[in-house]
């Protein structure tokens, strides 16, 4: 079991971590349904509102990133190209980093929102207040962000979290068999 206590901790600007930038300006209205994730600042469903078509030589923002809700401060990881929200202020931020993939993206998100929940629609973060930001990470030796750490602390949380289910449901199983028998 790999723990977090174990851990030297540091505090990291998100604007030194991450290129932070936003979408172009685009409404969810614009659209038509298609099977495009498009994005906007909510703290449900990965911030996806709903699956659109891109428009005629429009690019969808590129996944692999992590957006978030100046409104709430929720932070998602986005796998895949999405839309995103753009325009006002209530648009979502996109935080790229060369270090991200599933993994890294997952716990980076948990920290930015544990670090973001402050913001609620009557303070809201702007882009270059949320670059300011500091998240506690876990360091290596040399004092920079364990990517490699953070990674694998995932993916142990993940194997846990599968165990436990497939023993769910396999006591599931075993409780209709006999329910079964007994009928």
């Amino acid at each position: 079991m790999i723990h977090l206590k174990n851990r030297d901790w540091k505090a990291f600007f998100i604007g030194d971590l991450f290129m932070v930038k936003r979408p172009k300006p685009r409404s969810e209205k614009q659209y038509p349904t298609g099977n495009i994730p498009f994005v906007a600042s909510g703290n449900l469903n990965n911030g996806v509102i709903k699956f659109c078509a891109s428009q005629e030589n429009e690019k969808p923002d590129h996944g692999n990133c992590i957006t978030v809700s100046p409104i709430d401060g929720s932070a998602f990881y986005q796998k895949t190209d999405f839309l995103g929200r753009g325009g006002a202020g209530s648009s979502v931020l996109l935080l790229y980093c060369e270090q991200l993939n599933r993994y890294t993206g997952l716990f980076l998100s948990r920290m930015i929102r544990q670090t973001c929940s402050k913001y609620c629609y009557g303070k809201m973060g702007s882009q270059e207040g949320i670059k300011r930001e500091r998240i506690l990470l876990p360091v290596d030796t040399a004092g920079l962000p364990d990517f490699p750490f953070m990674e694998t602390y995932i993916k142990e949380r993940e194997r846990l979290l599968l165990q436990k289910y497939q023993t769910f449901i396999g006591g599931l199983a075993q409780s209709k068999e006999v329910k079964k028998q007994n009928s």
